[in-house]
């Protein structure tokens, strides 16, 4: 997936690598989007949208998911529903919009630095312990999640996936250097919200 042209969703959500989002497709030009990704078995990638606070504009952030279809269907309100699974985090280059609106962008997958997983789990036992506590709740048991407890990343980008985190927080865990950072950030956020 080096160096790929790929259209760029701008949203007002994060995608964390490894979490499932259920999305309402209703603009023309995202129903064709879906369908092109769905007929050449390619995804496309989720971006942040920032609303700025002076203006009507919003900004796209440079760091986004990759995210492939895993399931769709037609919803009652004549929606399209379809079901991502967030596969890993890329760099968005030279954005650019085509004529049906659609933004389309060079991406390239960003690969972490190496972390010693378990001495960082270890360092943060009460990350994994919440995870395992909210996995056993009857909304959650039944999603299609693939968790692996022996990485850091996967313990974080799930436990952010999972809990009502703000999404600019999100995006920050997105776009952290490694999995310290992230579980970092994480950490000082449970603390924040069971202090205040």
């Amino acid at each position: 997936m080096k160096n790929k042209n790929l259209p760029i969703f701008p949203l007002g959500i994060v995608a964390l690598p490894g979490t499932i989002q259920n999305l309402q497709i209703f603009e023309p030009r995202y129903i064709n989007m879906v369908k092109k990704c769905m007929e050449n078995d390619h995804g496309f990638v989720i971006a942040f949208q920032k609303k700025l606070t002076k203006r009507d504009d919003c900004e796209v952030a440079q760091q986004g998911s990759y995210v492939e279809i895993i399931d769709f269907n037609n919803l009652p309100n004549n929606l399209l529903g379809i079901t991502v699974k967030s596969l890993n985090k890329v760099s968005i280059k030279n954005l650019i919009q085509l004529e049906d609106g659609l933004n389309m962008a060079q991406t390239n997958p960003i690969i972490d630095p190496e972390v010693d997983d378990q001495a960082l789990l270890a360092k943060f036992p009460e990350i994994s312990n919440i995870l395992s506590q909210i996995l056993k709740h009857p909304r959650v048991a039944n999603m299609p999640i693939e968790i692996d407890f022996n990485s850091a990343d996967s313990v974080a980008y799930n436990l952010a996936g999972l809990i009502p985190i703000p999404w600019t927080y999100k995006q920050s865990l997105l776009e952290a250097f490694d999995a310290s950072q992230r579980l970092l950030i994480l950490s000082k956020y449970i603390e924040e919200i069971s202090t205040g």
